[in-house]
């Protein structure tokens, strides 16, 4: 806001960028040519502006301009060299006066600078989506090598892991700032709310991807390579692959399988085919009931048919439960097939122990099926697992068999 002269002392000068959006002009612009570009895979030379309905208006300001108003005061806003947007914000907003060209860059805000807590940093980052990270000590549960050195390197997998999967949290939700205002609850994120400035995307992601990697390093530079194709892949699923009928989900058990492969190469502990093939059937089937879930949730709320950036419609809903269904069958199957080897039955002590967690992830595949087919399940079901009172019973009787069977 420009110091008022004399002669203006009831105009309200309102600058565009560094006002009523907080400074995120810029970014807000940015981000919404990458994601463009992202949609029709081609690099356009055209500068687009995004819409006055998708931009995160500071609402202090917003109070400011409406107790100016009811005072009898003029308010004007100051265009930041973006004349398009300032006129179709003014349009929108219905609060101001008339524009002028020019930026506000001297004088007071109108209302006190907005402060970053550490709890929107955090928020953004989703800590809790770090519990899938757990499958980096799988390999060396599986091989009984818990010597201080693998546990040690898979604690640094662990959290490596974590780094860069909420580096790609950021560039997500920086590049899906336009769809997630329109979501009923992804528009609480912080980015897209508003509570954390969107300027600040970049700084994140590139010390999130930094701190990853050179934290990986500390256990192997193979780590780091599995590492890269990991945010490589789950960077194209974000940006396109998740949009793609029936590859997205094989694409997201992928995602946790590789979590798998970087534990053994962390810990140099070779994974077995049969680990990797139960990975991959366990998570095809968790990776459809979060589509399930999304469905029945789209059909309960009434409107429309398919879900925005999804390749499915609510029609598809019995082919979705069925892929999650008999995927997770699979999987127990294969499980079966692991415990019947000459190589469980040298490495357990009771090795029939184990038989009982094959029945457990049986009852748990179809109890988590039939609640997302209620529309019960409303989170990631990885997450779920560990909100739900009866999975974590159901953890905790397979942590017990797996301790019957090594140690009876």
């Amino acid at each position: 806001m420009q110091n008022e002269p004399a002669l203006q002392t009831n105009t309200l000068f309102i600058d565009l960028d560094r006002d009523l959006l907080n400074g995120n002009l810029r970014a807000e612009v940015f981000w919404w040519n990458v994601a463009r570009d992202i949609r029709t895979l081609h690099l356009s030379k055209h500068r687009a502006v995004p819409g006055p309905k998708k931009l995160p208006y500071d609402r202090a300001v917003i109070g400011a301009i409406e107790t100016a108003r009811a005072a009898g005061r003029d308010v004007v806003l100051m265009d930041s060299g973006a004349p398009q947007l300032a006129t179709k914000v003014m349009s929108h907003l219905g609060l101001f006066d008339r524009i002028e060209p020019g930026h506000s860059e001297t004088g007071p805000r109108p209302v006190e600078t907005v402060r970053v807590s550490a709890r929107e940093v955090i928020r953004q980052m989703r800590p809790h989506q770090w519990v899938k990270n757990i499958l980096v000590f799988l390999p060396l549960m599986a091989a009984h090598a818990f010597s201080l050195e693998t546990v040690l390197n898979a604690f640094v997998a662990f959290l490596a892991f974590g780094l860069v999967a909420s580096a790609v949290y950021v560039l997500n939700d920086l590049a899906d700032l336009g769809t997630d205002r329109n979501h009923r609850t992804k528009r609480n994120r912080p980015f897209a709310s508003g509570r954390l400035p969107v300027r600040f995307g970049i700084p994140m992601l590139v010390g999130l991807l930094g701190a990853g990697f050179l934290v990986s390093l500390f256990a192997s530079p193979a780590l780091t390579a599995v590492l890269a194709v990991y945010f490589v892949l789950t960077t194209a699923y974000s940006m396109k692959l998740k949009g793609m009928l029936a590859l997205d989900i094989v694409v997201l058990a992928m995602l946790y399988t590789v979590r798998i492969i970087a534990g053994s190469v962390a810990t140099d502990i070779n994974p077995s085919v049969w680990l990797l093939s139960f990975s991959i059937f366990l998570f095809l089937s968790l990776a459809s009931v979060k589509r399930l879930a999304e469905l029945v949730e789209l059909d309960a709320r009434g409107g429309a048919k398919a879900a925005a950036g999804r390749a499915y419609t609510v029609e598809d809903r019995p082919i979705i439960a069925m892929i999650a269904t008999s995927s997770g069958f699979i999987a127990v199957l294969v499980l079966a097939l692991y415990l019947d080897s000459p190589e469980v039955r040298s490495q357990y002590a009771e090795p029939m122990a184990l038989w009982g967690v094959g029945l457990v992830l049986l009852f748990w595949i179809s109890r988590i099926v039939l609640l997302a087919h209620r529309g019960l399940v409303h989170e990631d079901p990885v997450v779920f697992a560990l909100t739900d009172r009866a999975s974590r019973y159901l953890i905790a009787i397979c942590v017990a068999l797996f301790a019957i069977g090594v140690l009876a």
